[in-house]
């Protein structure tokens, strides 16, 4: 069986919906972005939902079409904490767990804000931590981001920046295979499962929520209002325009136009 990755967070779920109820499809890992990046490109796996800008650092990579974390408008899981105004941040701390976010904060800084704050890595799991935090400002990804920030804190949403800066969605998380993996019609799988997924939202919800503090109602708007999960016409502009401004701001070294699999 194929070795599939993906990350453990509340918006993978509709594309897990059918995989988790047919396990024999292949196997699962889920860890965090990071993790699941370093375990595709090393070879543990053979297709992933990586962080959108492993595809850049990667020539190996082929995208799988159609299945795609994105947003238009504000993203909510995807936040910068800041107790004074943006233009005002000196020092942010970044998610250890996060990739392409972690590139989208520098970009809109230096470009919306014209600052150039200093960056370091911490682990950001709960509000707590952000609470405790000598930086001027917080990112911080995933569900841990769904809820209401610490008293005196701002909230930045990356995606909503980006539609406001660019008039696009922006992709967050893709899915990759590495050239010459032969995925045997997996990806046609992993469609049907996202398709099974997005037709049982308000089941995931419900689950979802008997597993967090999140009610199911703000987990179900969360999933059908604020993500989009199949990469159109709009994602893929947005994606270009996401690797020029990185390339720009030599945050990567080079573009790449997009290979599809099979190749």
């Amino acid at each position: 069986m194929l070795r599939f990755g993906c990350h453990n967070f509340i918006n993978s779920l509709p594309i897990l919906y059918g995989l988790k109820r047919k396990p024999a499809e292949c196997f699962l890992t889920l860890d965090n972005p990071r993790v699941i990046a370093r375990l595709l490109r090393e070879g543990s796996l053979d297709i992933a939902i990586v962080p959108a800008i492993e595809y850049l650092l990667n020539a190996d990579y082929l995208v799988v079409p159609d299945v795609c974390i994105a947003a238009k408008g504000p993203v909510a899981s995807v936040n910068l904490y800041h107790r004074k105004p943006p233009e005002e941040i000196r020092h942010i701390a970044l998610d250890s767990s996060s990739l392409t976010s972690v590139v989208l904060i520098k970009i809109i800084m230096e470009k919306c804000f014209k600052v150039r704050p200093a960056y370091s890595s911490a682990n950001m799991t709960r509000m707590e931590d952000v609470a405790r935090a000598k930086a001027d400002a917080v990112l911080v990804i995933g569900d841990e981001a769904l809820n209401p920030p610490p008293a005196g804190y701002g909230v930045l949403d990356l995606a909503e920046q980006w539609r406001r800066m660019t008039n696009l969605p922006f992709v967050f998380a893709m899915c990759c295979t590495r050239r010459g993996t032969d995925l045997g019609g997996f990806e046609e799988t992993l469609r049907a499962s996202l398709a099974e997924g997005l037709a049982h939202v308000t089941e995931i919800a419900a689950e979802a929520a008997a597993q967090s503090a999140l009610p199911a109602e703000r987990v179900k708007s969360y999933l059908t209002q604020n993500l989009r999960y199949v990469t159109g016409k709009e994602e893929r502009e947005g994606l270009k325009r996401f690797y020029a401004e990185a390339v720009a701001a030599r945050l990567c070294p080079k573009e790449r136009e997009f290979e599809f699999y099979p190749g």
